[in-house]
Order: C-alpha cells, then sequence, then structure tokens
C-alpha cells in the first residue's frame, strides 16, 4: 500500500510543480484559444437560426471538426513539451521511490493532466451555450439540420460541419458528450505517453517531431479518405459509431497502444541515463 501511495505522491507532486509553470498556462490558454475559434463559428450558426441547443452540443460538434482535431493538439503539445519532466530533485525521487515507481507515477500524472484539460476545454463549451441551451438527451433542431447539410451550404456559409448523422440516430445528446470526451481524453493520453517516452529515449525535438508528424500523417490521411486508419479520425466517435457498438472497438483499439507505450517505458525505464536526459535539456 506504501508503494501505491508513494506513486501517487510523485504525480501530485509533478502535477503541482506544472501547474505553476507559464508553459502549462499557455497551454492550456492555447487550447481553449483554438477551440474557441471554433466555437465561435457555431455560436453564430445557433445566434442566426435564433433557436435553442442543447449545451452539450457544442463540445460534440467541434470535437468532430476536422481542423480544429489537427490544431486542438498544439496546447496539448506545448503543455506536454517538458516530458519527462525531470527537475532538480529528481535524482532523489529516484533513489528513494525506485525508477519503476517513478514511471508509473509520470504516466499517471499524463492521464491526470489530459483529465483535466479535456475538462476544461468541455466547460467551455457548456458555459458558452449555456446563455439560451437547455440540458437533456434530446438533440436540437440547429445540430440536426447542421447534421443534414449533405450540400454543405451551411458549413460554406459558418466555416463548421458536422456530417454525423449516425450519433444522432444512435446516441442520446449526454451519451454522445460522454463518448466524444472519453475519444478525445484517449487521443491526448496516446500522444502525451508517446511524447514522453520518445523524449525518455532519445535526445534533442526528435519527440515532438515523431508527435507532430502523426498528427498531419492522421489528418492527411483523414483528407484522403483513410479515416478508418487515421488515429486522428478516430479520436472522432463519429467514424466508429455503428450502432452495434463500434466505438468501443476503437476504446479498445487506444487502450491498447497505451497499454503497449507503457509496457515498453517500464521494460526500459531501467536503461535511460537520466545525466544524459537531463544534460540534454
Amino acid at each position: 500500500m506504501g508503494k501505491v501511495s508513494q506513486t501517487f505522491c510523485i504525480m501530485k507532486n509533478i502535477f503541482w510543480e506544472e501547474s505553476q509553470d507559464k508553459r502549462v498556462l499557455m497551454g492550456f490558454i492555447l487550447g481553449i484559444a483554438l477551440f474557441g475559434y471554433w466555437l465561435n463559428f457555431f455560436l453564430q450558426y445557433v445566434w442566426d437560426t435564433g433557436e435553442p441547443v442543447n449545451i452539450l452540443e457544442a463540445f460534440i460538434v467541434i470535437e468532430h471538426h476536422y481542423k480544429n482535431m489537427l490544431f486542438l493538439v498544439l496546447g496539448w503539445l506545448l503543455l506536454m513539451s517538458d516530458a519527462p519532466f525531470l527537475k532538480g530533485n529528481c535524482y532523489l525521487i529516484l533513489y528513494r521511490s525506485g525508477r519503476k515507481r517513478w514511471n508509473v507515477g509520470m504516466l499517471l500524472y499524463i492521464m491526470f493532466q489530459a483529465f483535466v484539460y479535456v475538462t476544461c476545454i468541455a466547460a467551455v463549451s457548456v458555459i458558452a451555450t449555456s446563455f439560451w441551451g437547455f440540458l437533456g438527451k434530446m438533440w436540437s433542431s440547429p445540430v440536426y439540420r447542421l447534421a443534414m447539410d449533405r450540400g454543405n451550404d451551411l458549413g460554406l456559409a459558418y466555416n463548421i460541419t458536422f456530417p454525423w448523422e449516425n450519433i444522432m440516430r444512435n446516441l442520446t445528446v449526454p451519451q454522445a458528450f460522454g463518448i466524444t470526451f472519453l475519444f478525445m481524453w484517449l487521443y491526448l493520453v496516446f500522444l502525451g505517453i508517446l511524447l514522453y517516452v520518445c523524449n525518455l529515449f532519445l535526445k534533442g525535438i526528435y519527440g515532438i517531431l515523431i508527435v507532430f508528424s502523426l498528427q498531419l500523417l492522421g489528418y492527411l490521411q483523414q483528407q484522403d479518405g483513410l479515416g478508418n486508419i487515421s488515429l486522428m479520425a478516430k479520436a472522432m466517435p463519429g467514424y466508429s459509431i455503428d450502432g452495434a457498438g463500434g466505438q468501443w472497438k476503437t476504446v479498445l483499439l487506444f487502450i491498447g497502444i497505451i497499454g503497449a507505450l507503457i509496457w515498453i517505458s517500464l521494460r526500459l525505464v531501467e536503461y535511460v541515463e537520466f545525466r544524459d536526459v537531463v544534460e540534454d535539456r
């Protein structure tokens, strides 16, 4: 039990230290600002319709906008760019806790910080629509018309799209909100742990280049109609929801990838020369 509490203590301490870093604050601001850019188009569309929307719909719609998903990650990468979060007292912590418990503490921090990041973005979307919205299970007329906009007339007029009839047919708004939150959290955890593992075992800026290249590749694959193999596209539940539980297969896929990265870090952390990592930073 002492080992478990020690691991969570490491996570809590790194969260507290990182939360005081201006880089982390800028990451949150950038992420919210990028999300807010596309949210503004959605709110303008809703305002012009003169009809209320479900206060949970904005987060669902914006998270499914491919351009938002391309740039939203920039705030998260800025927030995670200090991985593997080696501070001045890292040698003392490594000596007292051991490498593996320290490693698990860092992984838990990434998962928790991703949850906080997504929560902040979701909260902004809910607050922004609460002034003329409602809460319930039903989809609103403005979002329904957006989903039925097969000619993309509304998309061209308001620079926002939501071509996901399958979501509206198979899920209520709270269910879609929860699934969207889960998918976004899993995707950010995947990117965060990938960056952590790369920075732990590679020197220089290779980690951030690998992660950003993967993000850009996912965007290009989606643009070429290869959303079925694009990890960025899979972060949008609309690609997985088929009325037969297809979304849970994608959840298992992300869990499997994250689990593999965790396994790699646990197996190889014993061979990391932390002095080299600290000096390289």
